[in-house]
């Protein structure tokens, strides 16, 4: 009998990523979740302290997982920072700060992981991205940039790594009812300008959220990646991450960037 697959999931305190370490486990993986703070385990999830933008941190908690399991098989990068603000009013330093999570931060964890899976020639990598990664995102702009980026090291990565038996992929969610709104980076200095236009992209994009999908459905998807015999790429996850990539290959730009100012009340 084959020993179950070991887990590593970042972010997994909350939102898809808690959802995601649970089912997990449900269906046979040892899981171990990681947050920034440290939480109790629960659900049959073993807990660790891992800030995903400190490379000391990356190293210990790897290396305290590989000490009892001798082995990671699956690696769902869920950890991640949203950020609203307009791209001017957002300071470099705050802009930064969404890269070393979301773009940063993937890149270390997985370079922690990888010499175990070549070692092995055997591993699964999923990545979360975001439909802000393939469409700009009025309001959200240094986030979609960071999952723009996430999405080309991440089609990098799955290239360099085949050869290996390790499968890279991402997952691409829309609008979910999560609580990623209600802690956003803020813009630290607000140009007046811009107050109609950030009052009504807020508005445009709490109500999306409110009215998303059940984000166990993205839970669900990653577990079928993980499963899956030869994933894929790319997996999308909501009506609208599966509408407005489809509609932006189908129209016209000025047409398709008209009908984003339209969504978002600009």
């Amino acid at each position: 009998m084959s020993a179950p697959q070991v887990a590593l999931v970042t972010g997994a305190s909350s939102g898809f990523g808690l959802l995601t370490a649970r089912l997990l486990a449900e269906n046979g993986f040892v899981v171990y979740g990681t947050s920034r703070r440290m939480m109790p385990d629960a659900a049959g999830v073993a807990m660790r302290q891992l800030d995903v933008t400190a490379p000391e941190s990356i190293t210990h908690c790897v290396q305290d997982i590989l000490a009892i399991t001798g082995r990671i098989d699956l690696l769902v990068n869920n950890a991640g920072q949203t950020h609203a603000s307009f791209l001017e009013e957002t300071p470099l330093a705050a802009a930064r700060q969404v890269f070393e999570t979301n773009f940063w931060g993937v890149v270390g964890v997985t370079n922690a992981v990888l010499p175990t899976m070549r070692a092995r020639r055997s591993g699964r990598i999923i990545n979360v991205s975001s439909l802000a990664g393939l469409i700009g995102a009025p309001g959200q702009g240094f986030y979609a940039a960071s999952k723009h980026a996430l999405e080309g090291y991440t089609e990098t990565l799955r290239a360099e790594v085949a050869s290996f038996n390790i499968a890279v992929s991402l997952v691409e969610p829309g609008f979910f009812r999560t609580n990623l709104h209600r802690t956003m980076l803020q813009a630290t200095a607000d140009i007046p300008d811009y107050d109609r236009s950030r009052a009504a992209v807020q508005t445009a994009v709490s109500s999306a959220i409110d009215n998303g999908g059940d984000p166990t459905q993205v839970a669900a998807l990653i577990l079928t990646i993980a499963q899956a015999r030869r994933p894929r790429l790319r997996y999308r996850a909501g009506a609208d991450a599966h509408r407005v990539p489809w509609l932006k290959q189908l129209l016209p730009e000025t047409w398709f960037q008209a009908g984003m100012r339209r969504r978002f009340g600009l």
